[in-house]
């Protein structure tokens, strides 16, 4: 599907940076997200060009998993095996929020999926709540990990 210049300016870079931060919030452990917003405009680059070409529905996306566990295994220094697990997980929590959000916002705007798929920047505003969503969602894996953190500390240290 080919990506107008407006999708990719005001919901492209943006979800591209949170699909980062999420991947990096799961694979370092903390929050950075100064660290997240020059890959995840590599990343919303990469998938820009993509887009441009005339590709088979998927191979998008499996461009866009390949291409950020690349970015998350070389700017974390890690494995990449743990990279590319990360990136299906992201990926599949982007897909989920928009199999969420997409029938909601056709609901609640009474409005078919077909026109809102039809006007590119309706469809830009209805799926700019995912990008809130993955930023939200990287801020609660990092509180999970660190109560897990301080919880498992303070046991360790009454243990002395």
């Amino acid at each position: 599907m080919k990506l107008h210049l407006i999708q990719w300016l005001i919901q492209g870079i943006p979800e591209c940076i949170a699909v980062f931060f999420l991947g990096l919030v799961l694979f370092e452990k903390r929050l950075n997200i100064k660290k997240a917003l020059i890959p995840g405009l590599m990343q919303a680059i990469i998938l820009y060009l993509v887009r441009l070409f005339p590709l088979p529905f998927g191979i998008h996306t499996l461009i866009a998993i390949i291409s950020l566990s690349i970015l998350l295994s070389y700017v974390s220094r890690g494995r990449y095996s743990k990279a590319l697990i990360i990136s299906f997980f992201v990926y599949m929590a982007l897909g989920l929020s928009e199999l969420a959000l997409l029938p909601a916002a056709s609901y609640l705007l009474n409005m078919p999926l077909e026109i809102i798929f039809n006007q590119p920047l309706l469809l830009t505003l209805v799926g700019l709540p995912q990008v809130f969503i993955l930023i939200l969602l990287a801020f609660l894996v990092n509180l999970f990990h660190n109560k897990r953190k301080n919880h498992n500390g303070k046991n360790f240290q009454g243990a002395k």
